[in-house]
């Protein structure tokens, strides 16, 4: 063998007690190495990074998302799970051949591919022999624990980091929703870290590239099936240029190996089914209300094999607590087994005792299914109320009548919220003994007449242009997409100086602009010199009022920016953030706008109408366009979640009071509350709900 074929065959120790194989190539420029964790656990730990000095913002921040993962996913699923209440420790193996390596196949450096580690040993222990930038692979049959597993070992994590929170923090997201638009993965954990924990993106984008996350994904396996391996591309190119974020990813095993490409990760490990005499020990513990089950098991091997998944032993022991031997179902296939065991486990869900309702349980059913079905269709794991998209309608009709209804009801509200803007403005200039310059209405009132509107009188008149604006702005809103709540708003006054100065420079050329534009238009009708000379004065009077004016509506609209950590604790919370910051917005840029153009038109006519009516007339002017931008963005958002919600609930699909529901869902052991949303108890369950029929003479 020349030296330009050897290879050089080296075992060494890096980051504790971790034996990796290494192959040094002929030419000793490239490395590459597996990983072998089967016999890293004499007690060692990984140690952590050495600690960071914080800005107090920054500890704010960091200490906010260590509180919202432990708040949604560890008290909020983990100490609440059906997996946790069986406390039964799940034993692990390690399976090699589910990680791709580039020294696979080599004969020289095979092992075996599927070892159990020692009784007692966690996910964490494995984890912390990974060494630095350490990946983990969690496989496991359906309902085997695998996301238990993911959310220990994110609990063991948060632990860990105590009061140091320059550690990396531990963040628990889904990547079926990655198959939406499928992006680089940096790009969609930024945008899922705000969807999930209000991380703004800025804030999310610096904690992405300077890897100060460990990224807990869970539901590999939940990607559509056609972007499954797409994603697996995405994720190792992710690893590649980032290889010192520490990663945990969760997938079904079978969806997993039918994948033709494979993660390269450092280790995979496969959650083991119970064992017969784990299964025996957990009903012994439970008593005579699981005698049945253990009867049944001693009768049927199928049965027991059945029950070797956590979740279906929870969900027998509640399905069948009680039972005698007479009413145990009889087995049948696997399949048909499966199919009425949760079926049953409905039906005993719903005997359980909880906060008073209204709803019958063919109702309740009923949009559960519904409400899974959709979550299927739009790969969504979590479900937030302000989260239902027009998309969610079943057919083409129904997205049309919502189109036609919503922009409606944009229009209508743009229209009535500026009428009454402009007669409570009339109203106080009247009652100040001000002389407007001319009605509002007036500069609107010929798009009445292109709707053909025949209304009576001074206030009619006016209602009709108003009317006629908002059916404009109504228009507008049939080309916008998904609904897109507004949840974070705040001001700054960093960020608004950096405004001011652009602000200074638009308002000194528009006033200008705007000065010599009046003073052309009326040099007209007084002759062409004086209309010179006037154009002269107007506008050099124009810029200069106009540049601080200016500068000062810049940076107060200029400044208003998101808050960059927030929190989502209560159902449909998004949609009243919304509501909320469009007032805020109408408010900040109708006021800001309108001083700058009011005091702007004032100095410019001065002569001819004096200030005040000039601040008067700019004041309803800008009042109005902050209206109308304030309903454009997040205030239309709240108007077409409504005619959103209403149509569902007028066609069955969703109760009028969602949040209610949910929680009565929650109490049923249905769903599981996560920060303001909800997620079914198990994948599995979910997909039984999706699979059943809708029936229509149960949705109202």
């Amino acid at each position: 063998m020349t030296d330009e074929n050897q290879n050089d065959s080296r075992n060494f120790s890096v980051g504790g007690n971790v034996e990796r194989s290494a192959v040094v190539l002929g030419d000793g420029n490239t490395v590459t190495y597996t990983t072998n964790v089967f016999s890293a656990f004499e007690g060692e730990t990984f140690p952590a990074r050495p600690s960071q000095q914080l800005s107090q913002q920054e500890y704010r921040w960091r200490q906010v998302l260590v509180q919202n993962v432990k708040h949604y996913w560890i008290e909020g699923v983990l100490e609440r799970s059906l997996h946790n209440q069986a406390l039964i420790e799940l034993g692990l193996e390690e399976r090699s051949h589910a990680v791709a390596s580039p020294i696979s196949g080599v004969e020289e450096f095979a092992t075996e591919t599927q070892r159990p580690f020692p009784e007692g040993t966690q996910a964490a222990d494995i984890f912390d022999n990974l060494g630095a930038g350490r990946t983990l692979l969690i496989l496991g049959e359906p309902g085997a624990g695998k996301t238990t597993t993911l959310l220990k070992l994110a609990k063991t994590l948060l632990t860990r980091i105590g009061d140091d929170f320059s550690q990396p923090i531990p963040v628990i997201l889904n990547l079926s929703s990655w198959a939406k638009k499928r992006k680089p993965i940096a790009e969609w954990l930024v945008q899922d870290l705000y969807n999930t924990f209000q991380v703004s993106k800025a804030l999310g984008t610096d904690w992405i590239k300077e890897e100060q996350l460990t990224l807990c994904l869970d539901g590999l396996d939940e990607v559509a099936v056609q972007y499954r391996s797409a994603c697996v591309k995405a994720l190792n190119h992710f690893l590649q240029t980032h290889g010192r974020t520490e990663v945990v990813v969760c997938s079904r095993i079978r969806d997993y190996e039918a994948l033709s490409e494979q993660l390269r990760v450092r280790c995979a490990i496969y959650v083991q089914p119970l064992t017969a005499q784990q299964i025996d020990q957990y009903l012994a513990q439970a008593g005579e209300q699981l005698s049945t089950l253990r009867a049944v098991f001693s009768r049927s091997p199928e049965i027991r094999e059945f029950a070797a998944s956590p979740l279906i032993l929870s969900v027998m022991s509640l399905a069948y607590q009680g039972y005698s031997l007479e009413e145990f179902p009889e087995v049948g296939s696997a399949q048909v087994f499966r199919q009425r065991l949760f079926d049953n486990y409905i039906e005993r869900m719903f005997l359980r005792r909880g906060r008073p309702h209204n709803y019958t349980e063919q109702q309740a059913k009923h949009w559960l299914v519904w409400m899974a079905q959709r979550m299927g269709q739009a790969s969504q794991t979590v479900f937030f109320i302000e989260n239902m998209q027009p998309s969610w309608l079943q057919t083409r009709t129904q997205r049309l009548w919502y189109r036609i209804e919503s922009s409606l009801s944009v229009g209508l509200s743009v229209g009535l919220s500026s009428w009454l803007s402009s007669w409570l403005s009339s109203w106080l200039s009247s009652w100040l003994n001000i002389e407007l310059i001319a009605r509002p209405s007036s500069w609107l009132s010929g798009l009445s007449g292109w709707l053909d509107i025949e209304l009576s009188g001074e206030l009619s008149s006016e209602l009709s242009g108003w009317l006629s604006n908002g059916l404009i702005v109504g228009l507008i809103t049939l080309t916008l997409g998904e609904i897109t709540p507004v949840e974070t708003l705040k001001w700054s006054a960093t960020t608004a100086k950096r405004f001011i100065g652009g602000g200074v420079n638009i308002g000194l050329l528009g006033g200008l602009v705007g000065g010599l534009i009046v003073g052309l238009i009326d040099g007209l009708k007084v002759g062409l010199i004086d209309g010179l000379l006037g154009s002269i004065v107007i506008g050099i009077t124009g810029g200069i009022a106009g540049g601080p004016i200016g500068g000062i509506a810049s940076g107060i609209a200029g400044g208003i920016r998101g808050p960059s950590m927030g929190n989502k604790t209560k159902p449909n919370h998004g949609i009243w953030k919304s509501a909320r910051n469009a007032g805020l917005f109408i408010l900040i840029t109708g006021l800001s706008f309108g001083l700058m153009l009011g005091l702007n038109f004032g100095l410019i006519n001065g002569l001819n109408f004096g200030l005040i009516n000039g601040l008067n007339f700019g004041l309803i002017f800008g009042l109005n366009f902050g209206l109308i931008l304030g309903l454009i963005g997040g205030g239309s958002a709240c108007i077409r979640h409504f005619s959103l919600r209403l149509m569902l609930y007028c066609m069955g699909y969703a109760p009028w009071n969602y949040a209610r529901f949910l929680n009565y869902a929650a109490e049923r052991l249905f769903l599981q509350k996560v920060g303001g949303g909800y997620i079914f108890i198990h994948r599995m369950l979910l997909e039984h709900f999706a699979q059943m029929t809708l029936d229509q003479k149960h949705s109202k």
